[in-house]
């Protein structure tokens, strides 16, 4: 039936109604498709995701990075960090000395071989070395020491993927989903409410983390999820923390980069870092143990280093044929 006024019959109507309504309803079930597209598979991922890209990270670039082989959500990892704290806390092991240090992994470093690689490593990048001791005011030989301790020389980078551990632990925050992989809480309350703040405070920590590796990684024009690191996510030969390597990192080389898997930014990045955590010039050995310690939180590590920085400074024993990997 015609309308009287030679308007649009009823079927018209509609037909032109759904066609006007058509292209509207596909961009609204495209917008509605777009979060989902942009969402991890793994359900563990997708609130850390979210947070990334309200802080302004592009969700469409990261949500792929959490869909990578082998990026799955391991809360063992935040568990071994918390168990270190919990025995640090509750069975702090008294102040270690020289037997502590010959008996310890650490004493591999000591041993003549080792030592005389470190002094080829040396004589290979003297004039990185002697930049980063005009520039900074640190002698090589902590340096050398910290590089030996941290990665062999840059020989062994960390068998873990940083991006995977760095998530991993920014998504642990508390107790709960850790439980299951801690190993000195039991059922003791006191050590149970230490190790829920611990975990939520090393979450914050661990997120602040994921976005300078993001940020790092982007200034390279690498990816993420490429980076290999330690078993908490610290990188390069130098083994920095991704907000280290922002705030510490140095283009030694002057080639518009800080690569901290090169050599000639890794030396004066630690020289650097030094100097930002109180090194100067005349410090006692205890005062420079101090500033080590600031690298690793640990007494037997500062120890170490320094031991080693002093034996470095002695003349090879003797020449050494063979020189295994410590």
């Amino acid at each position: 039936m015609v309308d009287s006024g030679g308007g649009l019959g009823n079927n018209q109507r509609m037909r032109c109604s759904t066609k006007l309504r058509l292209p509207a309803l596909l961009a609204l079930l495209t917008l509605l498709a777009l979060p989902s597209l942009a969402r991890a598979a793994d359900p563990a991922w997708n609130r850390l995701l979210d947070r990334l890209a309200s802080d302004g990270l592009p969700r469409a670039e990261l949500a792929p990075l959490f869909d990578a082989p082998g990026m799955s959500f391991d809360p063992s990892i935040m568990a071994h960090k918390v168990d270190r704290m919990v025995r640090k806390q509750f069975d702090p092991a008294p102040p270690p000395g020289r037997k502590a240090l010959m008996q310890s992994n650490y004493a591999a470093y000591l041993k003549p071989w080792t030592l005389a690689w470190a002094g080829d490593y040396s004589r290979t990048y003297a004039d990185a070395f002697s930049r980063a001791e005009a520039a900074y005011g640190v002698p090589r030989e902590v340096i050398l020491a910290l590089l030996l301790v941290e990665t062999k020389l840059g020989s062994f980078l960390g068998k873990d993927q940083a991006f995977q551990v760095l998530a991993s632990m920014a998504a642990s925050d508390g107790l709960e989903p850790i439980r299951p992989y801690l190993k000195t809480v039991g059922s003791n309350a006191e050590r149970a409410a230490y190790a829920d703040a611990s975990a939520k405070d090393r979450s914050q920590w661990a997120y602040q983390e994921l976005k300078a590796l993001i940020l790092y990684t982007r200034a390279l024009g690498q990816s993420p999820s490429a980076v290999p690191g330690s078993i908490y996510g610290a990188i390069g030969i130098c083994q920095f923390m991704p907000t280290n390597a922002l705030r510490f990192g140095v283009d030694g080389n002057g080639d518009g980069r800080v690569d901290l898997f090169d050599p000639a930014d890794a030396i004066p990045s630690i020289a650097n870092y030094l100097v930002g955590h109180g090194w100067k010039q005349g410090l006692t050995w205890d005062q420079q143990r101090t500033v080590v310690y600031a690298y690793n939180h640990s007494d037997l590590y500062s120890l170490a280093v320094m031991t080693i920085a002093d034996r470095l400074r002695q003349p090879p024993a003797a020449p050494v044929a063979a020189r295994p990997t410590p």
